[in-house]
């Protein structure tokens, strides 16, 4: 009698993102439970790196090959090799790849397809259909499609890629307590990264068109003399009551840019042309990331679009305020001016403003962070994720 569950698990890029972090924390806390895991990736990278600490055996299954057709073939022979019960495809690239790579294979594994984030219908009206039609093809191999987002189920029942009773939600869920970090490390990354007595914003992103990062470069831009020329004792009115706080900040507003991507080259090019050089830090790609939004006074997060984004998630974890776009995906993590402030999609004005009502309002940012804690504390844990990803294994 066959007594564990046997899942291949297949990642679609080797960058460690939203993504891959959810499998990794999924395998990290179910592969001692009568599961036996393999991962695939289809490159080397950070992720492959992270994965190993915990999963065995992880080096003989990154794929050789660089092209879709040499990837549907390696996952191909893969699975013929390590006949596994289940196969969990996280994105639509992996899913693509191994739903081919399914065709005209006898005894299938069932295929879990968690979508993070409907990205397809995003591409010009043409690409779009066509991806959709490919979609709906496709999924006929699919057992179940996972949508991390109520926003992304409709999305998906909209455009009718899968049957609806194929559509399962499983919101996204974090290790919360990796982000309880001792005050000793934060100030000593503070102290390193020349961060002493500034007012720090944290933005944490693969820097790609998607992420819209030029939008907070150009709030950033209306804010600096708004900050240096603040008036100490001005009252606020309305829900933001209170006495200015923000002053003591003698050298101003830095802003924190954590990750990379396709766009570096030019949003450095633009910190430049809006002689921001001084406020702006590139980290690349970090693996202390809980201790630098420990460190930040606010979080920024100005995506397009998304799934269910980890970044307002991480920002709760650590009693932190964020400040959001407002759009699908994101209203489902943050509760506007409860756990974080939302602003219009690409308006620089309204995110100026409304980093300008938090620095103002040392109070709030205090309030907004416990209630972002409490907020995902009850909603966004990894055990109620992994509870629910259990259960669906088993069935």
């Amino acid at each position: 009698m066959k007594t564990q569950i046997k899942i291949l698990v297949v990642n679609p890029t080797g960058i460690l993102g939203g993504g891959t972090k959810i499998s990794e924390t999924i395998i990290r806390f179910l592969q001692k439970r009568n599961f036996e895991f393999l991962v695939f990736f289809p490159e080397k990278g950070r992720a492959v790196n992270e994965f190993k600490k915990n999963v065995p055996l992880i080096e003989k299954f990154v794929s050789p090959g660089v092209s879709v057709f040499q990837t549907v073939l390696y996952l191909k022979v893969l699975i013929k090799k390590v006949k596994p019960d289940i196969i969990h495809a996280h994105g639509t690239r992996a899913a693509f790849w191994v739903r081919i790579a399914l065709m005209g294979l006898k005894d299938k594994p069932k295929l879990i397809y968690t979508l993070h984030g409907f990205h397809i219908i995003r591409r010009s009206f043409f690409l779009k259909w066509l991806l959709v039609l490919i979609e709906r093809f496709l999924n006929r191999w699919t057992n179940v499609l996972v949508c991390v987002s109520e926003a992304d189920k409709k999305l998906v029942l909209k455009y009718q890629t899968i049957f609806p009773e194929k559509i399962k939600v499983i919101k996204n869920g974090i290790d919360i307590e990796k982000f309880q970090i001792e005050r000793e490390l934060i100030e000593k990354t503070r102290k390193e990264l020349g961060l002493e007595d500034r007012f720090i914003l944290t933005s944490i992103a693969r820097l790609h068109p998607q992420k819209d990062i030029s939008t907070i470069l150009q709030a950033l831009k209306l804010i600096i003399p708004k900050i240096k020329n603040v008036n100490p004792v001005r009252k606020e009115a309305g829900l933001y009551s209170s006495t200015v706080q923000g002053v003591g900040f003698s050298n101003g507003v830095k802003l924190l840019i954590v990750g990379d991507g396709p766009s570096r080259g030019l949003l450095e090019k633009e910190v430049k042309d809006l002689n921001l050089s001084e406020h702006v830090k590139f980290l690349g790609c970090r693996e202390n990331t809980p201790v630098l939004i420990n460190l930040s006074d606010i979080v920024v997060l100005s995506t397009k679009w998304e799934g269910l984004p980890l970044v307002p998630l991480e920002a709760g974890a650590s009693q932190k305020p964020i400040i959001a776009s407002n759009i699908d995906g994101i209203r489902e993590v943050i509760v506007d001016e409860k756990t974080g402030l939302l602003f219009k999609l690409g308006s620089s004005e309204d995110l100026a403003d409304k980093i300008l009502i938090l620095y103002k309002n040392k109070k709030l940012r205090k309030e907004m962070g416990e209630r972002g804690y409490q907020f995902v504390s009850q909603n966004f844990s990894k055990q109620r994720m992994i509870q629910e990803y259990q259960k669906l294994y088993q069935e």
